[in-house]
C-alpha cells in the first residue's frame, strides 16, 4: 500500500490517541470530562459501513481534549490490510475523527 501524508500508520490492536474535542459552543475549549461510550467509537474499514468497535473499554481522557481509545484483534484482524477511518460524535462536542492506513502481519505458520 502506498504511503499517504494524510494518514498515519497502523500495525495492529493497541491504543490510538483522537481528539481534540472541542466545545460545539465556541470550537476551542477542551472538552476533557466528556463521557465517551465504547459505542461512540466507530469505525470504517476500506470504506465501508460504519460500525462501533468491538473492544469494550471506554475511551478515557488524556489531556487537552484527547482521549485514548482502545482497539483488539477483533477490531484489527490478523492479516488486515488497507485504510481505516475512526469517527466519534459525543453531545457537547465538535465531531472528531482520525483516518490511518492499516497493515496487521498475519499469523506466522
Amino acid at each position: 500500500m502506498a504511503a499517504n501524508p494524510l494518514m498515519e500508520p497502523l500495525s495492529g490492536p493497541g491504543y490510538v490517541k483522537i481528539g481534540p474535542f472541542l466545545s460545539v459552543n465556541d470550537g476551542k475549549t477542551p472538552m476533557t470530562e466528556l463521557s465517551l461510550m465504547h459505542t461512540d467509537v466507530r469505525l470504517s474499514k476500506n470504506n465501508g459501513t460504519f460500525a462501533p468497535k468491538n473492544e469494550i473499554t471506554v475511551p478515557a481522557h488524556d489531556a487537552g481534549g484527547w482521549y485514548n481509545v482502545i482497539l483488539d484483534g477483533s477490531d484489527l484482524q490478523q492479516g488486515y490490510s488497507g485504510h481505516l477511518l475512526i469517527s466519534v460524535s459525543v453531545a457537547g462536542a465538535l465531531p472528531v475523527w482520525r483516518k490511518f492506513s492499516v497493515d496487521v502481519p498475519a499469523a506466522a505458520p
